[in-house]
């Protein structure tokens, strides 16, 4: 298990959008989006795809539908879990 800051910050994203489905997943650009008017850092588009896909190797998140072309990302159970893992083990 390898995540880091930044992809517990986009699964926390993913929950508090209430992006856990397929039909209310997030776009890339709007993850981005979130987690740059959430942080004092602002990341770079290709930092966060590369994020989100490492998430979606790991199986985290998943998409499986499309808007514009666009793949919309959600949180799966096993992302829950882990980030449920993490969040009590840091309180």
């Amino acid at each position: 298990m390898e995540i880091d800051k930044v992809q517990l910050l986009i699964l926390t994203i993913l929950v508090d959008s209430g992006a856990d489905s397929p039909g209310t997943g997030m776009t890339l650009k709007e993850i981005a989006n979130e987690l740059n008017n959430n942080s004092d850092h602002k990341y770079s588009q290709t930092t966060i795809n590369r994020k989100v896909w490492a998430l979606r190797d790991m199986e985290y998140v998943t998409s499986k539908l499309k808007v514009n072309k666009a793949d919309m990302f959600y949180i799966t159970s096993k992302g829950k879990s882990i980030k449920e893992v993490l969040f009590n083990g840091e309180q």
